[in-house]
């Protein structure tokens, strides 16, 4: 999980914040975005509704603003599900699927180039790890044409 920016904000304040007050926000975030998944169903040991309603009542700043991260992950997982959906089909993929019909390698072919598609809708969108980018630029290396073909495809993104 990665560090709220709010928690962030709080630890490089100068001078320090206590951390038990640093802590407290990180269980408060912990909570909200557990109830946010699951509700208040797989709590346990020092985790309970009196700990939450207290943490809540104490830091309603906070509360907030981890309000607003999981509404922000919800928008961008939105965001993120309707791009995907609307650059589902690609006439390259198609053209390609009907291409040479008795090759064996053609469906190894075809995952690659579309795993290609799939890391370059995602780049585009602003998502990308190190690893994603090795892979878009050895698959881009290794199928110039398709890649070319996506771009063309994905213009509008």
């Amino acid at each position: 999980m990665s560090e709220s920016p709010y928690i962030r904000l709080v630890r490089n304040k100068d001078p320090e914040p206590d951390p038990n007050y640093v802590h407290d926000l990180v269980v408060l975030r912990a909570m909200v975005r557990q109830e946010a998944r699951q509700g208040d169903v797989g709590w346990g040991g020092t985790w309970t509704k009196e700990r939450c309603q207290r943490l809540r009542d104490e830091y309603p700043e906070a509360l907030m603003a981890f309000e607003a991260e999981i509404r922000w992950g919800r928008e961008e997982a939105q965001l993120r599900r309707e791009t995907f959906e609307r650059y589902k089909d690609s006439p390259y993929l198609e053209e390609q699927k009907r291409a040479y019909p008795g090759n064996p390698n053609k469906d190894r072919y075809l995952e690659k180039i579309g795993r290609l598609r799939h890391v370059m809708i995602l780049f585009k969108l602003g998502y990308g790890s190190r690893e994603m980018a090795m892979l878009k630029v050895n698959s881009s290396k290794r199928y110039p044409e398709a890649r070319e073909a996506f771009e063309r495809e994905l213009e509008g993104l």
